[in-house]
């Protein structure tokens, strides 16, 4: 039967490599989903012509990839930070937050490193490809140009404004809610406390 450090030990490696899983996995899914971009657009000059459900196709997946990407930043930080917990709390090797931008950092660079990361490079990406594929699908349907222009800055935009907006705050909240209970807390504090006045003595 294994010892209590023993199985921190063997949790904090499977919660840690989940956290790496769902990194890679996003790597590996945007990957996939410019190749099928640059497949469709290489379609499209080859053929001369944009058809409209060619479009339609590019524009539901980079929906797809938007919407995916948030899930796997959710799951990303949560298991990351069970990870850290468990580092910190049962094998006292400090709290390390790979996952989280910003967590060391105070002010100006908190507040720049939490706004410019990958994953804020990730969403820029797909709000631009929801962007450009909706506005390659207006193109098709014959309308003028400043139309198309349009829809491809609304649409980016409106991408960006609703991550901000109903997104965004799901996954601060992943980064930021407590993972220990308040109990746990309280009993580790009055261990601390107790071995302290020990030492005292």
């Amino acid at each position: 039967m294994m010892r209590q450090e023993e199985s921190a030990y063997v949790a904090f490696g499977q919660y840690w490599l989940q956290a790496r899983q769902q990194e890679t996995t996003r790597l590996w899914m945007t990957n996939s989903i410019c190749a099928v971009f640059a497949g469709l657009l290489a379609v499209i000059a080859w053929r001369g012509l944009a058809y409209w459900y060619i479009a339609a196709f590019g524009f539901s997946l980079a929906l797809f990839g938007f919407f995916m990407n948030h899930t796997l930043r959710v799951l990303m930080v949560r298991y990351a930070r069970v990870a850290s917990a468990l580092m910190d709390s049962e094998l006292g090797l400090g709290d390390y937050r790979r996952f989280v931008e910003g967590s060391d950092r105070k002010g100006v660079k908190r507040a720049w490193e939490t706004l410019w990361s990958v994953h804020i490079a990730f969403v820029i990406l797909y709000a631009f490809a929801i962007g450009g594929w909706a506005a390659l699908l207006t193109m098709t349907q014959g309308t003028v140009v400043w139309l198309v222009i349009f829809t491809f800055i609304s649409l980016t935009l409106s991408s960006m404004l609703f991550y901000f907006v109903f997104l965004w705050p799901r996954e601060r909240e992943a980064e930021t809610q407590p993972i220990v209970s308040e109990k746990r807390q309280r009993d580790r504090r009055k261990s601390s406390q107790s071995q302290s006045g020990d030492d005292g003595t």
